[in-house]
């Protein structure tokens, strides 16, 4: 009877441990072969970001790319081609001191779709910009070198589509 007992023990642990899924390091998302390259488009547009170079993930944005901003208003919609204007404009490359934190919280494939994806994460973004207002002695904000610190924060929804085989971002930079 022990043996028996003993023999169903290991079986059950042997089922146990070869039906647990591979997860992604540090998330408690799966690792598929979808999952990972996702991840590495993301890995991309993180260090693109935090260097402030684009050109590190625009290959990996969908000429397909559409972002209403969470807004209904139509002006402040963004194409592919707008991104690309802002990405490269004056303003963009004139922010200092850039610093980033990400932290991913879930992804997420639509259901009853294989090439449609959702990365939902917080992000906190820092830096420094040239002030529109002059540096004086009434207004704290305004750096001595005419800099404002700034800093923004909020959980954000990055949209992935699959084209041609490959993973593209297609909303929510």
């Amino acid at each position: 009877m022990k043996k028996i007992l003993m023999l169903m023990i290991v079986f059950s642990m042997f089922l146990t441990v070869s039906c647990n899924k591979k997860m992604i390091k540090g998330t408690d998302i799966e690792e598929t072969p979808d999952s990972k390259e996702i991840f590495e488009v993301w890995a991309h547009y993180q260090k693109g970001f935090k260097e402030q170079n684009p050109d590190i993930y625009l290959e990996y944005v969908s000429k397909n790319y559409y972002d209403t901003n969470g807004t209904d208003d139509a002006t402040d919609d963004v194409d592919y081609d707008k991104l690309v204007e802002i990405l490269h404009s004056d303003l963009y490359n004139s922010l200092e001191k850039m610093t980033a934190t990400f932290v991913i919280k879930d992804l997420l494939f639509v259901p009853g779709s294989e090439d449609k994806a959702e990365l939902i994460y917080f992000f906190e973004v820092r830096f420094k910009m040239k002030s529109s207002l002059p540096p004086s002695e009434e207004n704290d904000f305004v750096q001595p070198d005419g800099m404002v610190n700034k800093k923004i924060s909020e959980n954000n929804k990055m949209k992935f589509v699959k084209e041609d085989g490959k993973w593209k971002i297609v909303s929510g930079l």
